[in-house]
């Protein structure tokens, strides 16, 4: 049996209205329970972590920049020739 397109798109779209009632309607089997009460304490250790990271990213100074040294030589024929055994 060939489904087409169409067929396709409507069992698409039966399957997101199924996800969307067992997600939402009193009467669904497996709806998630209403969101817990208010944790002051769990709340103030997030904002204090979030304050913490905040201060971390911008109080970071930034780095040093390095020069690289190129360790190149000529050869015979004129051209430089990187020498990869020397490092940077």
């Amino acid at each position: 049996m060939k489904l087409s397109d169409r067929n396709i798109v409507i069992a698409g779209l039966v399957c997101l209205a199924i996800g969307w009632w067992l997600a939402s309607s009193p009467a669904s089997p497996i709806r998630p329970e209403p969101p817990r009460p208010d944790r002051p304490v769990l709340k103030l250790l997030a904002r204090v972590a979030k304050t913490f990271l905040w201060v971390m990213m911008v109080a970071e100074r930034p780095p040093v920049e390095q020069a690289n040294i190129v360790h190149a030589r000529i050869d015979a024929e004129g051209h430089q020739v990187l020498n990869h055994g020397q490092g940077w």
